[in-house]
């Protein structure tokens, strides 16, 4: 079932299944010779943020698992962060330029592009130091796979829905909390730190999908979407950063004044957009979000715990019961 939690498995179980799968695939990407390696560093990361959002599902099922392997996670995605970090930079400014493709003209693109091109290289020029954050991201991952046999539900009762509805609950809580920040602040940090939280509300919604398929595909999407246009917005705001520290590192005044003009615009938008997408998808309050995932999750639970071969019960069996009370 990949990157889903099966509601009629054990919570615990499905924790271990999960995670492995990820820190597996993880290992692999980063210890093939030869690759892309940019690609693998992307990729790898992508997994510790999944590995991330899993934990804060769970989190109450044992707080001192949680406690030693989200820092670790946290701690390997960050000394992997360097390459890329300019590669999302490259991609930001491709997508910068698609998007006013036909409306401006200008060579300025094509001049921080190389530019860009170039200090990625140049972060990527040294194997052997780049070669060792990878090793000791293996030897992390490696130690994060061994210990997942050490994860159990650690709570008396033991009781997977509420577990995952209270987990599902604290990060939706957060996100809200975010969106007011960035609703009164409208900056740079605030906005990033929105899309944090939606990316995990994203991935919670991805884990309990199997619960209800068809309802939270929609609300998947559109966590996806305001998530990827914030990291669209923050890539850009990173880049404005540099620009105005070091501005003749891309090129001639002019050339970058057009590229950041036209920056103002996107994120305009992007940070529009953002914020009226997200009002709705946290149009709920936590608690009730929290109550609502607690009922689905117990639900599907007695669905998948079902006899597939048991017959339905037939309409005049109820009848009956009613008549006889």
């Amino acid at each position: 079932m990949a990157f889903r939690i099966d509601p009629g498995q054990a919570l615990d179980a499905e924790f271990r299944r999960i995670a492995g799968e990820q820190l597996r695939k993880a290992e692999r990407e980063l210890g093939e010779a030869g690759g892309d390696r940019h690609a693998a560093v992307h990729s790898a990361r992508k997994r510790l943020k999944k590995l991330r959002g899993l934990l804060r599902l769970v989190r109450d099922a044992d707080a001192d698992f949680y406690a030693e392997e989200n820092p670790r996670f946290r701690d390997t995605a960050r000394a992997l962060s360097a390459v890329r970090d300019t590669a999302a930079q490259i991609e930001a400014l491709d997508a910068l330029e698609e998007r006013f493709a036909g409306e401006v003209e200008t060579k300025a693109f094509a001049t921080i592009h190389a530019r860009l091109i170039e200090r990625r290289d140049a972060a990527a020029a040294s194997e052997a130091e780049m070669g060792a954050a990878v090793e000791m991201a293996l030897s992390s991952l490696g130690e994060a796979r061994r210990r997942l046999d050490g994860f159990v539900v650690r709570r008396p009762d033991g009781n997977g829905a509420a577990l995952a509805a209270k987990g599902f609950g604290r990060t939706y809580a957060r996100a809200r909390q975010a969106l007011k920040q960035a609703e009164k602040r409208r900056d740079a940090e605030s906005l990033h730190e929105l899309r944090k939280r939606v990316k995990y509300h994203w991935m919670h919604l991805r884990l309990l999908a199997p619960v209800w398929p068809e309802a939270f595909a929609p609300l998947q999407e559109a966590a996806k979407t305001i998530a990827d246009d914030l990291g669209l917005d923050h890539d850009y705001a990173v880049f404005r950063a540099e620009a105005a520290e070091t501005p003749t590192d891309f090129g001639s005044s002019s050339e970058l004044s057009v590229v950041l003009a036209l920056m103002d615009r996107r994120q305009s938008e992007l940070r529009q957009s953002g914020l009226d997408a997200a009002r709705r998808l946290l149009a709920e309050e936590a608690e009730a979000a929290g109550r609502r995932i607690r009922r689905l999750v117990k639900a599907a639970a007695t669905v998948a715990g079902r006899d597939p071969d048991a017959p339905a019960e037939a309409p005049e069996a109820g009848r009956r019961r009613v008549a006889a009370s």
